[in-house]
């Protein structure tokens, strides 16, 4: 039994190990990578806003938060990152406002969350009603 033992390790060792490294990869993958949970087109669908879930090793920096996440801000046409939020509380603070009238030509996400200097989706366009810019 034991020279069976001894024959069998040597033979399975490597296998073994690499399927615990392959494991321990997916694990630190895991542990880093945010989940996309939601997502918002602006009323003319020019910009989108992503949320995302804070990743497991962020969510435990922040462990006072009920609900950890960031947001990205993409134009949609050509695809562009235009901004991304720190990690926030968006518990009962995730309403978004899209306020592309001059001065103010932001997006603003809860109370934590401002990308400011965003170029208006249409320059000859007639206002839009606030029940469409805030929903």
């Amino acid at each position: 039994m034991v020279i069976f033992m001894r024959i069998a390790w040597k033979r399975f060792k490597k296998p073994v190990f690499l399927l615990l490294l392959v494991g321990v990869l997916v694990a630190v993958w895991y542990a880093f990578t945010p989940k996309l949970f939601h997502t918002s087109i602006s009323p003319r669908k020019v910009y989108r806003v992503e949320y995302y879930e804070a990743s497991p090793i962020q969510s435990l920096v922040h462990f006072n938060f009920k609900m950890p996440a960031f947001v990205r801000l993409y134009r949609n046409q050509p695809e562009t990152l235009l901004g991304e939020s720190d990690v926030v509380e968006l518990w009962m603070n995730g309403s978004l406002n899209w306020w592309f009238d001059d001065p103010v030509n932001s997006v603003v996400i809860g109370n934590d969350i401002v990308f400011e200097n965003i170029a208006p989706e249409c320059r000859e366009c007639p206002r839009l009603p606030d029940a469409v810019l805030m929903p």
